[in-house]
């Protein structure tokens, strides 16, 4: 169970356990940048684990992916970007290609040939394409995008205080 959410960056805000609804909920204060309260919601307790999971992981990884953002956003960046991406697919195909007309180039079967060229064709572009996402994806991306992805199957509900 994850008992500390808090001291989290100030700069993206942050989110304390602050105590329990009277029916089980658990209450979370939002906090600003500032350290403001910003509001109150609340999450089921049995959703809490992964919610506190998810928001640490969502602040852990914001840094790197705005840091990364800075670093590549010029449009010469970008060129770079999708240059080094057509050339990564176009040498995995190539290869990919190549490998099974040289494992081939003894059978009297063009038709062998030409099917295990294909698919090596398409196992390359294939291979090109997770190189590419593996070594042009902001570092902490993925673990940025499963985190969301859980927090939005969470019911999250604001906290409605009547005072």
């Amino acid at each position: 169970m994850v008992q500390n959410i808090t001291n989290q960056n100030a700069s993206f805000g942050s989110i304390s356990r602050v105590g329990t609804t009277p029916d089980g909920r658990i209450i979370y204060q939002v906090n600003d940048s500032s350290g403001q309260e910003a509001g109150k919601m609340t999450v089921a307790a049995q959703d809490a684990d992964l919610f506190e999971k998810s928001y640490n992981d969502i602040m852990e990884a914001a840094p790197k992916i705005q840091k990364y953002a800075v670093e590549h956003s010029s449009p010469e960046a970008a060129e770079r970007r999708k240059k080094t991406s057509r050339i990564i697919t176009l040498l995995t195909t190539l290869v990919g290609v190549g490998i099974p007309i040289y494992l081939t180039r003894k059978s009297s079967s063009t038709f062998k040939q030409v099917f295990a060229a294909l698919g090596g064709a398409i196992a390359g572009l294939a291979a090109g394409m997770g190189l590419t996402f593996a070594t042009l994806t902001p570092p902490g991306m993925v673990k940025f995008s499963k985190a969301s992805k859980n927090l939005s199957k969470i019911e999250i509900q604001p906290l409605n205080e009547i005072a």
